[in-house]
């Protein structure tokens, strides 16, 4: 079964205003993931999308959310320390495995290399339960935050 995923507006409880953000359920994504990973700590993290601030690193995320082919599996940076926002500090990554129609988020865990090297190294959590969406409704949420995203800087 797919989880729904999409893009909204949220206001995060690091942001003074609400931004752009991927929903899960309709749930903020660091809300959802501090409930699927038992670990409130995580409802502080920020989405990696949002705006880091290495441009390097900003490019790398973007590009390891974009599902890769069929059969393939890319470690992402999905939230980061909040305070920071950049791959130096706190990074929950996740693995994203992509079969036919389908990503799959297998598992997520906490990176112990920095930088550009961000996941490389990481610190599985064992105990992390998987979720699958539909890659188009995947990509759709993705194509969405982009154009959100584009709205609120251009405001």
């Amino acid at each position: 079964m797919h989880t729904r995923i999409h893009a909204a507006y949220h206001q995060a409880a690091f942001s003074r205003s609400a931004c752009a953000c991927l929903t899960i359920d309709d749930v903020a994504i660091e809300q959802w993931l501090a409930s699927h990973l038992n670990d409130p700590n995580v409802a502080l993290l920020g989405l990696s999308l949002i705006w880091l601030l290495d441009e390097d690193e900003d490019a790398l995320a973007k590009r390891r959310f974009i599902p890769g082919e069929d059969g393939s599996s890319t470690l992402v940076p999905l939230l980061v320390c909040s305070d920071d926002m950049d791959f130096y500090c706190t990074v929950l990554m996740v693995e994203q495995v992509i079969e036919g129609d389908t990503v799959h988020w297998r598992r997520f865990g906490w990176s112990v290399s920095g930088k550009l090297e961000v996941g490389i190294s990481t610190r599985w959590n064992a105990e992390s339960q998987p979720v699958s969406f539909a890659l188009e409704d995947f990509r759709a949420a993705l194509a969405e935050f982009d154009k959100l995203l584009k709205e609120q800087v251009n405001q």
